[in-house]
């Protein structure tokens, strides 16, 4: 009787034990899976943080190429009004002369 008694002990520690190894993993499973939620949290932070950086980056210089243009568009309108001014009455004349045939 006391081989079968101990058998029995021994069969109640033994699940005893597989019960806190069963425990034991589901919690290691579960931080491993927060862990791995807070990595990708993280990780999809730094990745948004770099994509907002770089269409910073991407206005500042469309900024700067769009104020570069304006200036140079104006800068050219300028010279063009040069032209005009420097030539108006000259070419008045000669539409003048053409039409009036003098």
């Amino acid at each position: 009787m006391e081989i079968l008694q101990e058998i029995i002990n021994m069969d109640k520690a033994a699940a005893a034990r597989a019960e806190k190894a069963v425990e034991e993993e589901r919690r290691l499973s579960d931080e491993s899976g927060e862990e791995a939620a807070r990595a990708h949290e993280k990780l999809v932070a730094e990745e948004r943080s770099k994509v907002e950086k770089f269409c910073r980056e991407q206005e500042s210089r469309l900024s700067e190429r769009l104020s570069q243009a304006e200036r140079i568009r104006g800068e050219q309108c300028a010279k063009l009004d040069e032209s005009f001014n420097a030539h108006k009455a000259a070419w008045k004349s000669e539409i003048i002369g053409r039409i009036t045939g003098c």
